[in-house]
């Protein structure tokens, strides 16, 4: 229940405050006197979308707070958000000129979303110009599960959706990238298959290229071999030379021990380095003279590595680092299609829990609308439906593979307000007053049926007048008896049925601006604006009578 509104620079109001009580709270005022403003900011209160028209121009922001009763769900909802509440909150919404909101549970800052969460456990809205969408076909299958017990059903069904929809996009991405694949698992095969028959080992290349130099050159070195024989075997080479010397220094072996230990040391390892030169030039000339290594196979195992690096961007000394990362490439793009099949056997298992799932709600819903048309059809009636026939049908969808968020059903809301008529959808048949009337029915059944505390109609009466504005009248005064009611009305027949009646004026100030007033009205001021009502701008004294008439008729409100 909403307890009371208080207002704070909004166009035309600068401060304004109001307190409501249970029953039916009518508003009435002429056309322009700002009855849309309120309702518009109760409606931002409660989670509605930003408007940063309504803050008033000379302001920077506007703040809007409601005083509300906390049932138990709010009390509950309050609770995990962490704040303490009592038997009411305060819901304050702030509203900057930039558009920015933010919004507060007893000065406690908290999402948006919780602010509409708690407003779905207070109040049911029906906005002025809610008619044609609220009763479009594509809402009718919320209207029927709205009197289900099958929410966690819903929940798990909507999960399921997403999930399908999703494994649905990757499973086609999937098989476009096993398409590209299977070229790129040729491609990465044919290149490691090449590689491992090359069987280049490290340093290959470079040795290769060095044994070819050695070929090129080989006449050249072999005379140059041949030479240094020469210098080192003749009777002055090297040899001659250093038995000559080894045999100069014993004469300072008896005489100057250091020194002979010293030139023996010395002469040692020149002839150890000697014996080494020996050896390379040997082992060299035996290499040039062996012939073993043919020039011509040499330069096409050459050509053949570096025509393989060439081909595929390979450094002389990564070939084998780039055949064991290509091999893991390889095998991690064969492992897609296990990958794949992964998915669809997901995939499968999903759709099979949401077929599941959707067919448990396809049931519920089937005996959901025989009640649902029952209980419609005896609102209709109390509303000036006289010969409505109200039939409800559920059909599968053509397409099994939608997998939408509602299950499988389509369902259709369908009317006949004659008896010469078949029903046909409520949204093609209903008037501008029926709609309002078809509306009213539904939205007091699920009023029933959601124990909110709370209905807002923001001209539910707009279209009608005479008996059919009557018969809304009754009915929102019914409804008011276990409901609070919020109304706003341009019918006499309506406004005569409030518990409590607030007239909203606009009132032009010294500065030529405006500013909107709001009052309740007493008994005598009510009698008089229900006679503005009917009579228009003057008022007589018959418009008076019937306005008392209108009043005092079952009359039991109480101002």
């Amino acid at each position: 229940m909403i307890l009371s509104l208080s207002i704070h620079n909004i166009i035309f109001i600068d401060k304004l405050e109001i307190d409501f009580k249970n029953g039916l709270n009518v508003f009435t005022g002429e056309t322009g006197a700002g009855k849309s403003i309120i309702m518009n900011s109760i409606s931002l209160a409660l989670g509605a979308k930003s408007t940063p028209g309504i803050v008033k121009n000379n302001k920077d922001k506007a703040i809007i707070t409601l005083v509300i009763s906390a049932n138990n769900q709010i009390k509950s909802l309050c609770e995990d958000c962490d704040i303490d509440v009592e038997d009411y909150i305060y819901l304050k919404r702030v509203q900057f000129k930039d558009g920015k909101t933010k919004s507060y549970i007893d000065d406690n800052p908290v999402s948006l979303s919780i602010i509409k969460k708690i407003s779905s456990f207070l109040v049911e809205t029906h906005g002025q110009n809610e008619d044609l969408s609220f009763i479009d076909q594509s809402n009718h299958i919320d209207i029927i599960d709205s009197f289900g017990d099958y929410a966690n059903n819903l929940s798990e069904l909507k999960s399921l959706s997403l999930k399908i929809k999703t494994l649905q996009k990757e499973i086609q991405e999937k098989e476009f990238e096993l398409k590209q694949a299977e070229n790129k698992i040729e491609t990465i095969q044919n290149m490691c298959d090449e590689i491992l028959d090359m069987d280049v080992s490290n340093g290959e290349e470079e040795i290769l290229s060095e044994k070819r130099k050695l070929l090129l050159d080989k006449v050249k070195l072999m005379s140059a071999l041949d030479n240094i024989n020469m210098y080192m075997n003749n009777d002055n080479g090297f040899e001659e030379i250093l038995h000559k010397l080894f045999k100069e220094i014993n004469v300072f072996q008896s005489t100057h021990q250091n020194y002979y230990v010293s030139f023996s040391e010395e002469l040692d390892g020149v002839s150890s380095l000697l014996d080494n030169f020996k050896s390379k030039v040997s082992s060299m000339n035996s290499e040039l003279s062996s012939g073993s290594d043919n020039l011509e196979q040499i330069e096409k195992r050459l050509f053949a590595i570096k025509a393989m690096r060439r081909k595929y961007d390979i450094q002389s000394d990564n070939i084998n680092d780039f055949y064991h990362s290509s091999l893991q490439e390889l095998n991690l793009l064969k492992s897609g299609d296990s990958d794949f099949k992964n998915m669809t056997m997901e995939y499968d298992y999903l759709v099979e829990n949401y077929n599941e799932i959707s067919h448990k709600i396809s049931i519920k819903r089937s005996q959901i609308v025989k009640v649902f048309d029952n209980k419609l059809l005896s609102e209709l009636e109390d509303l000036k439906f006289p010969n409505v026939t109200i039939r409800t049908n559920i059909a599968s969808k053509l397409q099994i593979d939608d997998f939408g968020p509602k299950g499988n059903d389509i369902v259709n809301i369908c009317i006949s307000t004659s008896k010469e008529k078949r029903p046909e959808l409520i949204n093609n048949v209903a008037s501008g007053g029926e709609a309002s009337r078809i509306i009213l029915a539904i939205k007091s059944i699920m009023s029933q049926e959601h124990q909110n505390d709370t209905l807002i109609f923001d001209e539910i009466d707009s279209g009608v007048s005479g008996a059919t504005a009557m018969a809304i009248g009754k009915k929102l005064f019914n409804l008011s008896k276990q409901l609070q009611i919020f109304t706003v009305t341009h019918s006499p027949q309506v406004a005569s049925k409030a518990n409590h009646h607030f007239l909203i004026k606009k009132i032009e100030n010294i500065n030529s601006d405006y500013s909107i007033e709001i009052k309740q009205l007493t008994m005598e001021e009510r009698i008089e604006e229900v006679a503005r009502m009917l009579s228009g701008e003057k008022i007589t004294n018959q418009a008076r009578e019937a306005s008392k008439s209108l009043i005092y008729e079952e009359y039991d409100g109480s101002d």
